[in-house]
């Protein structure tokens, strides 16, 4: 049984929900049934779940963790899949009309396992595969399967795991060549030392995953984006705010409610490395503060031009506000003593990329009502 224990709104009354360990939900349009699988065979205790069921289930056989589903009133075959772990995957089914069941097996802290049943919609297949060459068909099977299905030339089709017990590798085939993948991103070649190489990719579009088998390097560049990876983003631009003050008001009573403040960071070091304001590591940082009151110290005795020594290979020299940190080998890099802004947000953009870094530093909400339990 699964407890999960919450503070009300009233933030003094507890809520205790208790829940099964598993549950099972049917958000498909039609009745199933389902049961564990032991050794193999199906259990005699199938259990109906009416569409937009759901309805409490304890494994009893938790080291094994396989479920079976049928469609209700198809006695002949069943598909089989795990409980033990999270994931989702498009089942086969012994009915024309209703050829494949999606099941997504989920698990969160304080409510156990959820196995969750619904009717296919566009993105549950594991797999699109697009057999893009003029002449080549491509033969594939799961792995550890003995089913090979062949894809013609200018064909495509979706493509779900025959048994999702056995791995879920994919190992093609053509007339020259083998070759076993995996379903992630990856750019590759079949048949390389042949006359016609044949090039595939494999990328996300949107929910779907797709496998692309072409002749032309300019298609898998194109859905792969091998060829903007390594592109420099030549375009920034920076906003910063030194502190923000925001007062959310009641306007109907007069009264304030919230105050919510951004406020800058005490002194640091920091290091300016392509118009990004960085701080440096906490521990440096620290040896280079103590260093800079000692600095201080001997300022006032006409002794700016000193060096310290950080470690065994560094050393530091103060000019001011700014620290020139040296190595042996004559390296060097300078740092300032600065305070970082309260909000500091970059955009980097290039022809196909974009990156954005967001920085928040000293938020305090602070509550402005005059009865409160928590007032700060």
């Amino acid at each position: 049984i699964c407890i999960d224990i919450v503070t009300c709104s009233f933030g003094m009354t507890k809520i205790i929900t208790l829940a099964p360990s598993t549950a099972v939900i049917n958000n498909s349009l039609f009745d199933i049934e389902v049961t564990e699988n032991v050794s193999g065979s199906y259990e005699d205790n199938w259990k109906v779940v009416k569409a937009n069921q759901m309805i409490p289930h304890w494994p009893r056989y938790i080291k094994e963790g396989v479920m079976c589903v049928r469609y209700l009133g198809r006695m002949l075959s069943a598909s089989c899949f795990s409980i033990k772990d999270i994931h989702r995957t498009l089942l086969r089914m012994d009915d024309i009309e209703r050829p494949a069941l999606h099941v997504e097996v989920t698990a969160t802290d304080y409510d156990g396992f959820k196995i969750n049943f619904s009717d296919y919609k566009p993105g549950d297949a594991p797999l699109l595969i697009v057999n893009s060459l003029l002449n080549q068909p491509i033969s594939f099977c799961q792995k550890e399967d003995v089913h090979t299905q062949v894809l013609p030339p200018q064909y495509y089709v979706y493509y779900t795991w025959n048994d999702p017990l056995k791995p879920q590798e994919l190992i093609l085939s053509t007339n020259i060549d083998n070759l076993t993948i995996k379903l992630n991103p990856v750019c590759g070649v079949i048949n390389k030392e042949s006359e016609n190489p044949i090039y595939y990719a494999i990328f996300h579009d949107g929910p779907q995953t797709v496998l692309i088998f072409s002749s032309e390097t300019q298609i898998i560049e194109a859905v792969s984006n091998t060829s903007s990876i390594s592109e420099s983003m030549d375009s920034y631009i920076q906003i910063g705010l030194r502190c923000l003050g925001i007062s959310i008001i009641n306007d109907i009573n007069h009264e304030d409610l919230l105050y919510i403040s951004l406020n800058p960071t005490k002194d640091m070091w920091t290091e300016t490395r392509n118009f990004n304001v960085q701080p440096v590591e906490h521990k440096l940082n620290h040896s280079i503060e103590e260093y800079y009151k000692k600095y201080q110290e001997n300022s006032n005795e006409q002794q700016t031009d000193q060096k310290y020594q950080i470690d065994k290979n560094r050393y530091v020299q103060f000019d001011g506000d700014v620290a020139e940190i040296s190595d042996e080998e004559g390296n060097s890099v300078h740092v300032k003593r600065d305070t970082l802004d309260g909000f500091w947000t970059g955009l980097g953009f290039s022809t196909s990329n974009q990156a954005i870094h967001l920085r928040i530093n000293n938020l305090q909400i602070d509550n402005q009502l005059p009865i409160t339990l928590f007032p700060t």
